[in-house]
């Protein structure tokens, strides 16, 4: 509830909605920590990344007595009291480890349905009004209900990947894993209309992470395939429909094409959702899994021979055309990075609209970047102060973009609080890495895949951080807070035992059962 009600308003970007959030966030962690003494104290790397991000705060702060802009330092800092109380009370509620399952798909609820609501006042503008006029700048971009497009693109990339990679997972409940995978296609659309070019490489990014640490490869790639194709067929759709995509007044109108489109998205989603449930449903039948085997992996040997003879076939008749025109891509695709590269070091405006920005590095980026390094060159240890930036870049822009914040986390950090406040955010970042690791090699509360799957939904938060300013929009940076806090181990839990006619407390590692008792010395 406090992710979506963060969500509605403006993405929690102002500070009347996060400072209510963290208010009630750290409320209900004092009444959860009154009220009952854990069973379980939090693990070391929970305690690390807590502390870290404590300290981050703390020199927020601090920094209001260097910075140019104190007022907006101590705003800085509120809004990282907020990250520090929606990552505790994650911690508490995931911590014992029997509610951490039960909590992601919760998250991916809130990030489902966030999507869902930009898709419908997208398709149906007469039911959903954003009251938001078109952007002159950005062209065509979904945006509600955040009011900015990219983190909105950023949260439903979140949502594509966590929703496939529980849709894979074998433990999950059956009846769960084809809403997992409608959700997905949901959430994929969503970040498509966004068209949000950060948000494609940390979807990118995240699709690494989880196959790299999936566990059944072969479930993964069955509903990857699933969740792939019904997207792939809702953006080619997409592209019959310019009113959607790039003018609302195109055609025959926003609404008549929004009327004509959701249909033809309902009826994918509901086959994504019905190919998903037959593939959970066959995978819950151990005999049924046993004949497909005997039948399907001589099949898939056998198909995958006649590949191997056909392209050797086809290699040895047009072998050297096939060369040549492989060596004709290769420098076409150096000549394109080339003019990609080129067009992200020459800043300026935006040119492209709608899905043609996809296809562009053209923007005002490596400007905002180089202001923000020299701004951490300048001082290098303690930074400028927290909200600087927006001061060194109206003075040294080269563009005559406004900007508040460098589009980075990683190089705002570095250049408004130095390599001490970078320090620390590093160490949360990697307290985060190591318990993801962690629970893939010894899962605590989540199994391997649905840690593999919150790793994965975390590094695509981590990535487009990199490229994106998603540390002030608390609705995105909060939900991956919280679901990060899933994948801690939960640490050791207390129990009694006699002793000697006396009773004391011992803390062993929750996941070791005890000994049985021997017989009794002789």
């Amino acid at each position: 509830m406090l992710l979506l009600a963060l969500a509605w308003d403006a993405g929690g970007y102002f500070p009347s909605s996060y400072l209510a959030v963290g208010a009630i966030a750290f409320f209900v962690c004092a009444v959860l920590l009154a009220a009952a003494t854990p069973r379980y104290r939090v693990s070391t790397a929970a305690l690390i990344g807590l502390g870290a991000l404590a300290a981050l705060t703390l020199w927020t702060a601090a920094s209001a007595t260097w910075s140019v802009t104190p007022d907006t330092a101590l705003e800085d800092a509120q809004r990282n009291l907020t990250y520090l109380a929606l990552f505790g009370l994650a911690l508490i509620a995931a911590g014992s480890g029997r509610l951490a399952r039960h909590f992601v798909w919760l998250i991916l609820g809130a990030i489902v349905i966030v999507s869902l609501a930009a898709l419908l006042s997208r398709l149906y503008p007469d039911l959903i009004e954003t009251g938001a006029p078109l952007a002159t700048l950005t062209g065509y971009r979904l945006d509600y209900p955040f009011t900015y497009w990219n983190a909105l693109g950023a949260l439903a990339s979140m949502g594509a990947v966590l929703g496939l990679g529980l849709a894979a997972d074998a433990r999950a409940p059956v009846a769960l894993r084809p809403l997992a995978a409608g959700g997905a296609v949901i959430a994929a659309t969503t970040m498509y209309l966004t068209f949000s070019r950060g948000a494609w490489m940390a979807l990118a990014v995240g699709l690494v992470v989880l196959v790299a640490l999936a566990v059944n490869r072969g479930s993964l790639l069955l509903s990857g395939g699933i969740v792939g194709l019904g997207t792939a067929l809702v953006v080619l759709r997409l592209e019959a429909y310019p009113a959607l995509i790039d003018d609302p007044s195109a055609e025959a109108g926003q609404e008549a094409a929004g009327a004509a489109f959701g249909p033809y998205l309902l009826l994918i989603v509901a086959g994504v959702i019905a190919a998903q449930l037959a593939v959970a449903t066959m995978r819950a039948s151990p005999r049924l899994m046993v004949v497909l085997r005997k039948i399907f992996r001589p099949l898939l040997i056998g198909l995958a021979g006649l590949a191997v003879v056909g392209f050797l076939v086809a290699y040895g008749v047009a072998g050297s055309k096939a060369e040549e025109r492989s060596a004709g891509a290769i420098a076409d695709g150096r000549d394109l990075l080339d003019r990609q590269w080129d067009d992200f070091m020459r800043p300026g405006g935006f040119t492209a609209v709608g899905s043609a920005r996809l296809t562009t590095t053209r923007g005002t980026r490596s400007d905002v970047y180089r202001v923000a390094i020299d701004g951490f060159e300048a001082h290098p240890l303690r930074g400028e102060g927290s909200g600087a930036f927006e001061y060194r870049w109206m003075r040294d822009r080269e563009v005559t973009e406004k900007v508040r914040d460098a589009h980075s986390l990683y190089l705002e950090t570095a250049s408004e609080l130095g390599l001490v406040g970078l320090c620390f955010l590093l160490v949360f970042i990697g307290s985060l890495v190591w318990a993801a690791v962690r629970s893939r090699l010894r899962p605590g509360g989540l199994g391997r895949s649905a840690s593999a799957a919150v790793a994965a939904a975390c590094a695509v938060w981590a990535v487009h951080a990199a490229v994106d300013w998603d540390w002030q929009m608390t609705a995105l940076t909060g939900t991956a807070l919280m679901l990060g806090a899933t994948l801690y181990p939960y640490g050791q839990q207390r129990r009694r035992r006699q002793s000697r006619g006396s009773e004391r407390q011992l803390w062993v590692p929750s996941d070791v059962k005890p000994a049985p008792a021997g017989p009794p010395a002789s």
